[in-house]
Formats: C-alpha cells, sequence, structure tokens
C-alpha cells in the first residue's frame, strides 16, 4: 500500500488542495484513495463534500472514545477521506497524550494489503521550535514509513529564500523527499521565473511536473470537489494527472491499475 506524505514547505502553498486533487487523480487510473487529515485545521474534508456541521474525525474520536473507523466519508468520485475533526482546546491535551497509541492502532489496522493508495495531509513540523513536541515527533516517524513525501512550495522569493537557507545549513532531502512547484502564473514573468530558478538550482530535489495557476482548481474547491470532476479539461487536471503518472512511476506502479 502506498503511502504518499504531502505538506507545504511553509504555510499557504496548498498542500491541502494538492492532496484532495492528487487523490482524484490517482482514482481516474483506477486506483482507489484514502486521505487521511493531520491537520488540526481539518480543512480536508471540505474539498470532499463533506457536511462541515459534521465534526467527527479521527482525532476527535481518539478523545471521545468512539470508534475512528467510522468516521471515514467517501466523495461522490469514490475518493475516501478520513477528517481529523474537531478537537476542542480543553481536550487537546488528552489527544496529545493518546496520540502514539491512536496513530499505532490506525496503522496496525491500516496496514492489511490493499490496492488503496494512502494520502497524509500534514501540517507544517520542519521548525526546529517543534523539536520536542509529542505530536512533531509522531508525525516524523509517520514520514519515515513515507514511500513518497511531497513538500509544497509556491515560486516565490519567500520560498526559495527557505530552500536556500536549507541549503546553506546543510538540510539535504532524502531519495523519498521532492519538492513540488504548486501555482505557477504562466502570466507572470516574475512567477516564472522564479519556477525556473528553483527548477534549476534544486534539480534533484524539484519535482519535473508542477502545478500551474489555474482558476478551475479555486472554483472546484468551492463546489466541494476535485478540479478533475469538476473542469478535467483544464490545465490544472492535466497537471494533476502528470503528478498521479509520476507518482505511480516512483512507487514502481507505472501500469494503470496495477
Amino acid at each position: 500500500m502506498p503511502l504518499v506524505i504531502i505538506s507545504g514547505h511553509r504555510g499557504g502553498t496548498g498542500a491541502t488542495t494538492v492532496v484532495s486533487n492528487l487523490a482524484a487523480a490517482l482514482q481516474r487510473t483506477g486506483l482507489q484513495t484514502l486521505s487521511i487529515d493531520l491537520h488540526p485545521d481539518n480543512q480536508l474534508s471540505l474539498h470532499y463534500g463533506v457536511d462541515q456541521q459534521l465534526m467527527t474525525g479521527w482525532a476527535q474520536t481518539s478523545v471521545s472514545g468512539a470508534d475512528w473507523k467510522q468516521c471515514g466519508f467517501q466523495a461522490a468520485d469514490g475518493r475516501r477521506v478520513l477528517p481529523f475533526g474537531d478537537v476542542p482546546s480543553y481536550q487537546y491535551a488528552q489527544f496529545r497524550d493518546g496520540l502514539r497509541e491512536t496513530v499505532s492502532t490506525m496503522a496496525d489496522t491500516l496496514s492489511s494489503p490493499t490496492e488503496d493508495w494512502l494520502l497524509f495531509d500534514m501540517p507544517v513540523i520542519r521548525h526546529h521550535a517543534l523539536a520536542d513536541n509529542v505530536i512533531a515527533d509522531v508525525y516524523v516517524r509517520l514520514i519515515a514509513l513515507a514511500d513518497i513525501n511531497l513538500h509544497v512550495i509556491s515560486p516565490d522569493l519567500g520560498c526559495y529564500r527557505l530552500l536556500k537557507q536549507a541549503a546553506l545549513n546543510g538540510d539535504a532531502l532524502s531519495d523519498k523527499q521532492f519538492y513540488l512547484v504548486n501555482g505557477a502564473d504562466t502570466h507572470s514573468p516574475l512567477s516564472l521565473d522564479i519556477a525556473l530558478l528553483l527548477e534549476s538550482e534544486f534539480s534533484n530535489q524539484v519535482l519535473p511536473v508542477s502545478i500551474h495557476k489555474d482558476t478551475a482548481v479555486a472554483e472546484a474547491a468551492a463546489h466541494m470537489t476535485s478540479v478533475t470532476a469538476y473542469m478535467p479539461d483544464s490545465q490544472a487536471a492535466d497537471d494533476f494527472h502528470a503528478l498521479a503518472l509520476w507518482s505511480l512511476g516512483r512507487v514502481g506502479k507505472g501500469s494503470v491499475g496495477a
């Protein structure tokens, strides 16, 4: 069961949107996907058409005592999602203290061999200030199990500066970690120049596939669906299809439906 972890290299790069739309693109090849939201903001289910008045999720059930397996949802296009859920601030310490056991139990259940792809929407945890945080520690352990770990970056000076800093500090990515450029604007010379600069200076780490800026992505999100379902002939839909094919090839699943 291939495991893909997707996180923003910093906030606001569109990692949650990438999770949702990559899942849809993988479904388009005939595979089944399950996306799990690891972010306390609980935003992933918005892209799957889940009623936002429902506060249930795997993290929420860990403090309520309910069965986390009963809080998954399936979108109209077949994508499945396991939301984070709403954890009140007064219960957050309880959630944190039981996180290792919760994740271990989930991992045992999800490890049975199937054709499903697991996609995790993970918050930014690279900051050194989180080194002693229990949640960050558990998430880092998950990263070690991933077949692919995508760090979503924007083609802007802020992300370029962060990557340069990481290089200067000797923070190298593993052979399973890659940068994905999201939001390259074909109408902005600056955006395209920075995208080319990123690909040139970090050629071994930046994916050959990028996601172009496309209004269809925001419109699809507003309709609580994927861009593949909302506008299948759009540039973004093509980009996510290319990302799905790259992912299949990366984990040795090059044949569709394999």
